[in-house]
């Protein structure tokens, strides 16, 4: 198998519709805006469609790098795609409702560069809220230490900040 970026898809360009190649793949890869620190691996079946082809991706899993939210430490976090499916075209269609959702094979050289899709894929199942433990205390908002590896004595302040309606209260009373 080629890269993921540079997937030859000749021979499957010549067979009938229908046809189905399966691959699996472990490779080093970088996205932009993702810091990876294992490969990506998983399987993939390419299937000779009408327009073009279809990538089918399975049992995708990768090692990510975060900034914990509550301490601003780094750690690594396993993301795994079951199963997604992505249509790569001959040719650009005349009207398209997402251009980000759109991939072209690459005609002259019959190939498909599967980085784009697999990104948008694996960022889809970054975890919502990121944090290194459920147990982290984070970073103190008065003095700044790291609550994790030491104790303070600051009393958190009220602030208004964190409740976006705390003006309404005062419009109720008058």
């Amino acid at each position: 198998m080629d890269s993921l970026s540079k997937l030859s898809i000749s021979h499957l360009m010549e067979e009938g519709t229908g046809t189905i190649e399966n691959f699996s793949f472990d490779e080093p890869m970088k996205f932009d805006g993702i810091k990876t620190k294992s490969n990506v691996r998983g399987k993939l079946e390419i299937m000779k469609i009408d327009e073009g082809v279809n990538a089918k991706f399975e049992d995708v899993e990768v090692k990510v790098e975060f900034e914990c939210e509550k301490c601003l430490k780094g750690f690594t976090e396993k993301i795994s795609v079951e199963a997604e499916e992505r249509q790569f075209l001959s040719e650009a269609p005349e009207k398209t409702e997402d251009p980000n959702d759109l991939f072209i094979i690459d005609m002259k050289h019959y190939q498909i560069d599967l980085t784009e899709p697999l990104r948008q894929e694996i960022i889809l199942h970054f975890p919502s809220i990121r944090v290194c433990s459920s147990g982290c205390l984070g970073i103190c908002q008065v003095c700044g230490k790291d609550r994790n590896k030491t104790k303070c004595e600051c009393k958190e302040q009220p602030s208004n900040a964190n409740k976006p309606l705390a003006k309404l209260k005062s419009l109720i009373k008058n």
